[in-house]
């Protein structure tokens, strides 16, 4: 009878400890990301000339002196870091300015608003391709997961890079860009006070089962 009592003990504490689903609500988060480097200059010409031609990297929300930082509810579809082709002056051979295994690094801090908690992911990758002033042919290839995650307070946020628009010729001016998902969901994670009782409950019924054991 005493041990069954002991096994129905931790049955229960199994149960109440056993993670429950959580319902997913309009989670109020914040973010910011950054680039480095900002600029992203196309390859030199020679070992004394210096290059005029690149892709300007402006993060899609920025913390600024009376600005806020990007805000959300919820999962949302964000722009990363918005692109710009640039040249200063044609490429003194005729040709156009080129892009081998450009490298780039962007990053996100994530706030989560119920716990004030924070924590960054960060993605790398290089851009390939040519630019004139009239012409542009970039591409962008990812060398990092474009899927990362982590948890703040008692939900994950799980940061996806999804799209990819390759900026205008600089004639033209019109900026590209690359985007981000970012799917926010509760962490299930059991009450304290549930904790607290099972576990009296269970060190209680044990204590009592082992002391009659021990009587002659």
């Amino acid at each position: 009878m005493i041990l069954r009592r002991v096994a129905l003990t931790a049955t229960l504490l199994i149960v109440v400890l056993k993670p429950q689903r959580g319902e997913a609500g309009l989670i109020p988060w914040s973010y910011q990301w950054s680039a480095q480097p900002t600029v992203v200059d196309a390859d030199p010409l020679g070992p004394n000339h210096t290059p005029v031609g690149g892709i300007t990297l402006t993060p899609g929300a920025i913390t600024i002196t009376g600005g806020n930082r990007g805000v959300a509810l919820g999962n949302a579809n964000i722009i990363a870091v918005n692109l710009t082709a640039f040249t200063f002056s044609p490429s003194p051979n005729g040709k156009p300015y080129s892009f081998t295994n450009a490298p780039y690094r962007l990053g996100i801090t994530l706030t989560d608003a119920g716990s004030k908690q924070t924590g960054s992911i960060y993605f790398t990758g290089v851009f390939d391709g040519s630019l004139t002033d009239q012409t542009i042919d970039l591409h962008t290839y990812f060398t990092s997961a474009t899927q990362q995650s982590l948890v703040l307070g008692h939900n994950r946020y799980t940061v996806s890079l999804t799209t990819y628009t390759p900026p205008d010729p600089p004639a033209e001016g019109g900026a590209g860009s690359i985007g981000a998902f970012v799917s926010v969901q509760p962490v299930s994670m059991p009450e304290p006070s549930a904790l607290v009782l099972a576990g009296i409950s269970l060190v209680t019924v044990t204590f009592s089962a082992l002391r009659r054991c021990a009587l002659p």
